[in-house]
This record gives C-alpha cells, structure tokens and sequence, in this order.
C-alpha cells in the first residue's frame, strides 16, 4: 500500500509538469519553487515563495535533468534566476531521512549531499530510463533533420554512427521513412548485425570507406561520444552536410575545424524533453517510483 509523502520540486521544464501532475494524482503533497514559467496550469501544487518553505518539511527532494549546468545552481528554465544547491542542501539536511533525486548530479555534489546525511538517487542512471528514452531521442533527431533541410527524408542518404539503443531506432525509423541508410561501427560483429538489419554498414577503422559514406549523405546523425571526424576524414569531405549530434561530450567531430570547412553542426541534446516533454516526463516518474520503490518508499 503506497503512503503519502511531500515532494519538493524545484527548477525544470514542462517534464517536471508531467511529474508534478502524476504526484498529485497519487494523492501527493508537492510544493513547487522556481518553476513560475512553465507551471502555469497546474492546480492542487504550493507554490511556495522561498527556497526555506519549499524545503521544510519535505521527504522528496526532485531536482530536473540535467540537475545543474554550472554544478553550483540548478537547471532552472529562466536565466534571471538561480538557486544554489549548497543553499538546498544546507536546509534539506534538516529534515528526517531527506532523499535528494535528480538526473546527471555531478559526483562533487553528491559527495557534498551524502557528507550533510542526504541520499542522492540519479535517476538517470537508470537502464530501464535510457531504454525508455531511446525512442524519443530518435524521433526528435528526425524532426531535427527535418526542420534544417529543404527536402524529404525519402530517398535522402544519411549517415548514423553508432549502433546502440538510439542508433537501433534511429536507424530504423529513417528507413521507414525512405532513406537510403548507412551505419558506422567499429566492432566486427555489429558491422554484421548491421548489414542483417537490412544497412549499409560502414567500418569507423577504415577511413576511406567513412569518407565515402560522409561525402554520400546529406545529413550525420552522431551518437558516439568519442571524436570519429577528425582532420583526417573531415579534410576528405566535399559537400556540405548537416551534422547532428546526439551524443554526449565531447561529441564525435572536431567542431572548429569542421565548422571551418563549412560543415553545419547541430547540438541536439536532451532530445525526449524538447520534443515530447508528456513522455520524457512520464518516463522519468515511472523511474524514480521504481527506485523510492526499491527504498521502502511506496509512492
């Protein structure tokens, strides 16, 4: 039987809308700080007027994904406010077995939450998240594309480099839509997996045969956090594609050299919150029940 506990939350977009909605549904206290710009709309939350009420008294702490962008502030979407997360945790360390959630908390900032006695739980290392998360990274890479090209995906060759939870679906969906698609790997037994799943498969050992895939596709999508176009394949490129990247930093290419040559470079990171926010949101809820599920927290 699930009990009923307050949540803080503080800082975010509208995924921190669809969390605070699916709380409150559940019968939830939830108290809501720095958030004025994207919680219009939600009833039945306190909106409380300073960082000391929206702490006090709370079991749940939420912060949004990323937690921080400079690790001394939270995420919040208006750059004319900020709010420290020393300041948090100096008044959360007084509540009663306080547990602090966010995504991508930085190692020094739980070090410094478990020294005031706060449980930090990161949902995003979460596996079962990032599986989740898959689908909606893919399709917001498409809309990506769409939106910086003046032509169908149909008949159009692209290029995706990585074969991992993205890459499967992202390749996927592209053929679907018509494309003529190439995937990059290394090892030898995804170059297969890839070639069986019905792709051009594209060795990133063999630099001649990258240079050719690059200099045929219109639009790179890269998933691969490590630098594949270097100035060797970068100096090989003739055309002018559009380079999208998924990946983490520092990302797969060599962005002032590539920008040099004219090759157009997107950053497209946290996809599933700018292209379908209700589902990254919903995602991201379902997550931190099963962890608070996992500590006896039943919610």
């Amino acid at each position: 039987m699930s009990e009923k506990y307050t949540f803080s939350v503080i800082g975010g977009d509208c995924r921190q809308n669809i969390i605070i909605k699916e709380l409150l549904s559940k019968g939830h206290s939830v108290k809501v700080f720095s958030m004025s710009s994207s919680s219009a709309g939600i009833t039945g939350a306190e909106i409380s007027s300073s960082l000391e009420k929206a702490v006090s008294e709370t079991a749940v702490l939420l912060l949004p994904l990323p937690a921080t962008k400079d690790g001394i502030t939270v995420n919040l979407t208006s750059p004319s406010e900020y709010v420290r997360i020393s300041d948090i945790l100096h008044l959360f360390r007084k509540n009663e077995s306080p547990v602090l959630v966010g995504g991508i908390i930085p190692p020094e900032l739980v070090l410094a939450a478990n020294e005031a006695g706060i449980e930090v739980v990161d949902f995003y290392k979460s596996e079962a998240l990032q599986e989740k998360n898959a689908l909606p990274s893919a399709e917001g890479a498409i809309m990506v594309a769409m939106e910086n090209t003046d032509t169908i995906i149909e008949s159009m060759s692209v290029l995706v480099c990585g074969f991992g939870r993205i890459g499967k679906i992202l390749a996927s969906k592209l053929k679907l839509l018509g494309a003529y698609v190439s995937v990059a790997a290394r090892r030898d037994e995804v170059l297969c997996e890839i070639a069986m799943s019905g792709f051009t498969p594209i060795d990133l050992r063999n630099a001649e045969q990258l240079s050719a895939a690059t200099n045929r596709s219109a639009v790179i999508f890269n998933t691969v956090p490590v630098q594949i176009f270097n100035r060797q394949i970068i100096d090989k490129i003739n055309g002018d594609p559009l380079y999208i990247e998924i990946a983490s930093s520092p990302g797969g290419i060599d962005i002032p050299l590539a920008r040099s040559r004219g090759i157009r470079i997107i950053f497209a990171p946290s996809l599933p919150g700018k292209y379908a926010p209700a589902t990254a949101g919903k995602y991201i809820f379902e997550t931190i029940t099963d962890i608070l599920d996992q500590r006896g927290m039943k919610i």
